[in-house]
């Protein structure tokens, strides 16, 4: 069926008429003798309300019965009954099985991770694997190869004033900014959602994003000198950005795909508890949904990592990377500070001062 399933839902003037008492889904031999796991018998359904429940995208959940005559009622096939979440949350379920299945296998770690020649147990879906390749092209698509193919390097030092500084990151912003618009659970959202998550962790996942750029050894990011002026005490700016993504290079050098994965839980994060923001998560319209678009991918990335280099491996190198991302939370509150005391933050173009919550 083309249309989604969700606009029906959505649509409280779709009656179902008096006419259906069962539902006529054809079924193979089979299926008849075996079937499938995502079809309940509808003959086990009963409403427990009217019998004529109001079924939209919030409502959906609350009456089985009522939903799956819906759902009949527009065309829907038996093989499209299961939700999204309902996919995952089995897929889940099998993943954990399957990994229950086998021993551990753990790995000596000399200072990040070294796999060596140990055997992996395959861990990913299919469905994941997918998912996963698809991050990485848009990454690379819409922020990685645009940034690259347009920044100038320069090998002499630049003294920049605050405005200038910022300005000249401007493109790169707009780039990154650009890869989380065309990710598929962000369209989901609600504009005004959209727009609080980019103004209240851009700025915190910047140095990331630079870690990534600069990684490459024939990267232009590596051979940029610059020097911030009219800083208070005379504080280099660049050198602690630079600072900060550079905490994040030997994790990308390891593997970008798990860097790409936390950005995106760190994206959808409403309270980033050490950081002063302006944003309060109360603000948010579609909270939970939020919320399990972070846990999503988080069980995406654990799930990655368990079958890269395992378990006890993975909890190492999970909690290396939060800790160095609470650690630029607080090194990003200082910059924030910074900035706020010069005199040349209006000049920063308008775009940008919104990212550094300046308005």
């Amino acid at each position: 069926m083309e249309d989604s399933i969700d606009e029906y839902l959505d649509d409280p003037n779709l009656s179902i008429p008096d006419m259906i008492k069962k539902y006529d889904v054809p079924m193979t031999n089979g299926e008849k003798k075996k079937p499938k796991h995502n079809f309940r018998c509808v003959n086990e359904l009963h409403c427990r309300f009217s019998g004529n429940c109001s079924i939209t995208v919030e409502t959906r959940r609350h009456c089985s019965s009522c939903r799956i005559k819906k759902c009949f009622a527009v065309g829907m096939r038996k093989e499209s009954i299961r939700s999204e979440q309902e996919k995952f949350m089995k897929r889940l379920q099998l993943n954990k099985t399957r990994r229950s299945r086998y021993p551990e296998k753990t790995i000596e770690v000399p200072a990040l991770m070294s796999l060596g020649n140990s055997s992996i147990v395959m861990i990913l879906s299919s469905t994941d694997r997918t998912h996963i390749n698809n991050v990485t092209h848009c990454y690379d698509q819409f922020s990685g190869e645009p940034s690259s193919s347009t920044y100038c390097s320069t090998p002499e030092v630049l003294y920049l004033r605050i405005d200038e500084f910022f300005n000249r990151k401007k493109p790169i912003f707009i780039n990154f900014i650009s890869y989380f618009k065309h990710l598929p659970e962000l369209q989901t959202l609600h504009v005004d959602d959209q727009v609080s998550l980019i103004k209240q962790n851009i700025r915190l996942l910047i140095p990331l994003n630079y870690a990534i750029l600069k990684t490459p050894i024939s990267s232009k990011f590596r051979s940029t000198y610059i020097q911030t002026v009219g800083c208070i005490n005379n504080i280099n700016l660049h050198h602690m950005f630079q600072s900060l993504s550079n905490s994040f290079v030997d994790f990308v050098t390891y593997d970008p795909i798990m860097i790409k994965l936390l950005m995106i839980i760190l994206f959808f994060t409403t309270n980033p508890l050490t950081t002063r923001s302006i944003y309060d998560a109360a603000q948010y319209k579609q909270l939970d949904n939020i919320k399990q678009i972070q846990s999503s991918y988080t069980e995406l990335l654990w799930l990655y990592m368990l079958e890269k280099c395992g378990e006890q491996n993975a909890i190492i190198l999970f909690t290396r990377m939060i800790t160095k991302y609470l650690y630029l939370q607080i090194i990003i509150d200082g910059i924030d500070s910074i900035i706020r005391m010069n005199n040349d933050i209006h000049k920063i173009d308008s775009l940008i001062q919104s990212f550094l919550q300046l308005t």
